[in-house]
């Protein structure tokens, strides 16, 4: 039986994770336990741990109740249906305290509860505020999309502007958890960007040849680019891909687009990537819009 080098594991943080399914050729891996400490990620039940993100060791902070709302779960049944659905928003907010008013006028009521509609908006709004905190912004820029997951996209680095505080959330709300990888196996960023050019070029080739109907350029491109995302190979040998814990907002950082194609430390941002199949998700992502201004913490 043929076997790849990197297989996909669920960060499970001090407990072990058993019978874990992996995607397509990767291996099976029956437990793991990740030294959160040592690579770099955070686990934790409250948001006051996110201020840990401020170590330049630390990439991401795993923000996770012990126990999921039943909103959440409302939620995401809706969504997985179909009943809840909308085209993509991107809302940028020049002060915090309007986002739920912004959200009330944008989001659509029509598949979901009042209760349920509500309790969201108020998960946006809280998750704002803390990135308020945490990177002294007085805005936001808000992304919320309902969609399934797809091949456009492979292992990614999020950026944001010029001299912006290099910090953002996210939240996946239900379906298929994000995947991502840990600092300490990217031994050299250089190996990454030239996956990421290759990645980039190769699925907008897939695209065109998707909108010319032409069925075998489609399928070489796309036979090309599922290689890259199986092999990985700006990671060391043996390294694993991890996922996030299920219902968690992830407090990672992000990367001044300056710096983006150039040979930086792989630690000073998180490498992740969607699934490439599965249900519809609703994903919430939240990066600073302005410079810093005077934290509250």
């Amino acid at each position: 039986m043929t076997s790849s080098r990197v297989s996909i594991v669920s960060s499970v943080g001090p407990e072990v994770a058993r019978n874990i399914r992996t995607d397509g050729m990767n291996r099976v891996v029956d437990s793991v336990e990740i030294e959160a400490e040592a690579s770099g990620i955070i686990f934790a039940e409250e948001f006051a741990a996110i201020e840990r993100l401020r170590d330049p060791a630390v990439q991401a902070v795993f923000v996770r109740p012990s126990r999921r709302p039943e909103w959440e779960e409302r939620l995401g049944a809706v969504v997985e249906s179909g009943a809840f659905r909308f085209e993509r928003l991107t809302l940028p907010t020049a002060r915090i305290e309007e986002l739920p008013s912004i959200l009330e006028a944008s989001l659509p009521e029509e598949g979901l509860a009042f209760a349920t509609r509500l309790a969201l908006i108020d998960d946006i709004a809280v998750m704002a505020d803390e990135l308020r905190q945490l990177a002294g912004c007085n805005s936001v820029l808000l992304r919320v999309l309902v969609e399934a997951p797809t091949e456009i996209c492979g292992f990614h680095i999020d950026t944001v502007g010029p001299g912006l505080p290099p910090f953002g959330l996210l939240k996946v709300y239900n379906g298929e958890a994000t995947r991502y990888v840990l600092a300490r196996d990217m031994p050299d960023m250089g190996r990454f960007y030239d996956y990421l050019g290759k990645r980039e070029r190769l699925s907008a080739e897939w695209r065109a040849a998707l909108q010319k109907e032409d069925a075998a350029a489609a399928d070489r491109r796309r036979s090309s680019m599922l290689n890259l995302d199986e092999m990985l190979p700006f990671l060391r040998k043996g390294a694993k891909v991890y996922r996030t814990p299920p219902g968690a907002v992830v407090a990672f950082r992000h990367l001044d687009v300056r710096e983006l194609w150039n040979l930086h430390p792989s630690g000073r941002t998180w490498l992740h990537c969607s699934p490439m199949s599965g249900t519809p998700r609703l994903v919430v992502n939240l990066s600073p819009a302005n410079p810093r201004t005077a934290r509250r913490r």
